[in-house]
């Protein structure tokens, strides 16, 4: 592994409005390619790093619920990677929140609802310990950023000190 100073990030093709790192001055480009696991990698750390992009509450307690097999096959396959990650643009405080911090939904004859929130079963806390389980049994862990440009700063953060650590670890031998 040598020292790049930019990157090629790879993008899974299913990902829905993904980062794009047109900020981030590392990212050379950014690939979509078809991940088996994971929403991005980088290219040359593909058999190292994996991370999981989660851009709401919302969505993650889908994953946690109506798609619970699907996620949890995702994250066994999480473990084969020495690095794996689930990158969240939202905060704990919108987590913990969760569903009461959903906004109202427009009904049919304009007026709000926020009945449905009653209706949901998942709740903040429940997804906290969920997130935790699949630290402790995947090696996967979770960051919770707060915002969109914070995680995908992050992400490239942490491509940054994979490749650190893989270069001195080859150095070392």
């Amino acid at each position: 592994m040598r020292a790049k100073n930019k990157y090629t990030i790879l993008r899974d093709k299913r990902e829905k409005n993904g980062w794009s790192f047109a900020s981030c001055t590392k990212c050379e480009n950014v690939r979509d390619w078809g991940l088996i696991t994971g929403d991005y990698t980088a290219k040359g750390l593909e058999k190292y790093v994996c991370i999981e992009r989660k851009a709401s509450a919302s969505e993650l307690a889908n994953n946690i619920g109506k798609q619970r097999v699907r996620f949890e096959a995702e994250m066994k396959r999480m473990q084969q990677f020495r690095w794996a990650y689930i990158i969240c643009e939202f905060s704990l405080d919108e987590l913990m929140g969760y569903p009461k911090n959903l906004p109202p939904v427009e009904r049919d004859d304009g007026t709000f609802s926020t009945n449905y929130i009653k209706k949901r079963r998942m709740n903040g806390p429940y997804m906290w310990k969920k997130l935790q389980e699949y630290q402790e049994n995947y090696n996967v862990k979770t960051i919770l950023c707060g915002n969109r440009y914070d995680a995908e700063d992050k992400a490239i953060g942490i491509f940054d000190e994979v490749t650190e650590i893989l270069i001195r670890e080859q150095y070392e031998q």
